[in-house]
């Protein structure tokens, strides 16, 4: 069996025989997943609105008549988050932090009131803060039925720190790209840090690490939520990565292949774009 890790690299490998790209070319495939990772990310969160609203929100500032105006706030500060990445790449900022609470700050854009459970089962209503650490304990229930807690709130500067230090540890002894990538995205799900937010947040740190070291996006699409969050699962029962790894560097392909057709001249849009345009249209827009 191919090693998924080995799958990837010969594929970055022939990208990067192929580079650089057309300035047209370019533009086409990073508004492709752009529109795919905004959409993407926020729809395993819950988000309703579909690709094709999305991306009208997104190119034409159109926003989906009947849906929750946190939906759109969120997908506006997931798009201005991943140009904050862009940007803090291109100039060759530190992963630390500072910023980590800034882009917390981006992606929520301001505080908001949201449901929660207590750890003895109480439904609450809490202010979401921004940028800031959790000051109250937050937990998940599993596929199984049972209570995931993360890190307790007066260990999450700790802990926070420690990641940072792992992961500069591992990129100055050249560890493979993924593995960090995957690594550094699965402990900071498991120390959930803030309020709200973690999940897109972990996504959106993995892809920095990728872009930086010369990868393309992992793409984990919400129809395939269950599975991603059971190889979340299936990593703490295991305590073991390997699968994880595995799975995000599979995640990568998608961005890889959708790279090389471009660069080939073929077209890199799917039925999938299809469907959800014609979606899109049957529930139309408004201006905001």
């Amino acid at each position: 069996m191919t090693n998924p890790l080995d799958s990837i690299t010969r594929l970055k490998e022939e990208l990067d025989a192929l580079r650089p790209l057309p300035a047209d070319v370019l533009g086409q495939i990073e508004q492709k997943l752009r529109l795919e990772a905004n959409y993407n990310s926020n729809a395993i969160e819950g988000n309703t609105l579909t690709y094709g609203e999305t991306r009208s929100l997104i190119l034409h500032g159109l926003t989906a008549q009947g849906k929750p105006m946190r939906d759109h706030l969120d997908i506006e500060g997931h798009d201005t988050a991943v140009k904050a990445i862009e940007d803090a790449i291109s100039d060759d900022r530190e992963l630390n932090e500072v910023f980590i609470r800034n882009l917390h700050r981006i992606l929520l854009k301001e505080p908001y009131e949201k449901e929660a459970e207590t750890p003895d089962g109480r439904r609450v209503t809490r202010i979401i803060s921004i940028g800031d650490y959790k000051t109250t304990p937050n937990n998940v229930t599993t596929s199984t039925g049972e209570t995931y807690y993360f890190t307790p709130p007066d260990q999450v500067k700790s802990a926070m720190g420690d990641l940072i230090d792992w992961y500069r540890s591992n990129e100055r002894e050249g560890e493979h790209p993924i593995i960090i990538a995957a690594t550094f995205h699965y402990r900071f799900v498991r120390i959930h840090p803030f309020d709200d937010g973690n999940g897109r947040m972990a996504r959106l740190l993995m892809n920095m690490v990728l872009i930086k070291h010369g990868y393309t996006v992992s793409l984990i699409r919400h129809e395939d939520r269950d599975e991603y969050l059971g190889q979340l699962e299936q990593a703490d029962k295991t305590e073991d990565l390997t699968e994880f790894i595995d799975y995000i560097a599979n995640s990568c392909e998608y961005s890889l292949k959708l790279y090389l057709r471009a660069a080939r001249g073929e077209s890199i849009e799917s039925m999938d774009d299809i469907d959800r345009e014609i979606a899109f249209f049957k529930q139309g827009s408004k201006e905001p």
